[in-house]
């Protein structure tokens, strides 16, 4: 788990203890209460899971271009590396057969 992880889980159960407790310091009856630390807890659940599952869409979309970004200039770093081969053969060619 890298550092941005650990953040993020402990950020959310801050979040979650802090809302925890000032829920059951609120003046209202205990069944009331534990029902609206169960939404909240479902609300904030479901909203974590709803960005984590963006989030990761967008790192496969960005990890797609990079790639795809990769791969066209490793073809165009090829293509002049033929070319400059190429270029490199048929001048050793012409010297060669300047000498024969």
């Amino acid at each position: 788990m890298n550092k941005n992880q650990k953040f993020l889980i402990g950020s959310i159960g801050a979040l979650l203890t802090g809302i925890a407790i000032g829920l059951l310091v609120a003046p209202k009856d205990g069944k009331e209460t534990r029902k609206l630390i169960k939404n909240k807890a479902n609300d904030l659940g479901g909203t974590a899971k709803d960005k984590y599952e963006k989030s990761l869409e967008e790192l496969s979309q960005l990890a797609d271009k990079l790639k795809e970004g990769f791969n066209k200039n490793l073809a165009t770093a090829k293509d002049k590396a033929n070319g400059v081969a190429d270029n490199v053969s048929e001048k050793v060619r012409g010297v060669v057969n300047n000498n024969a």
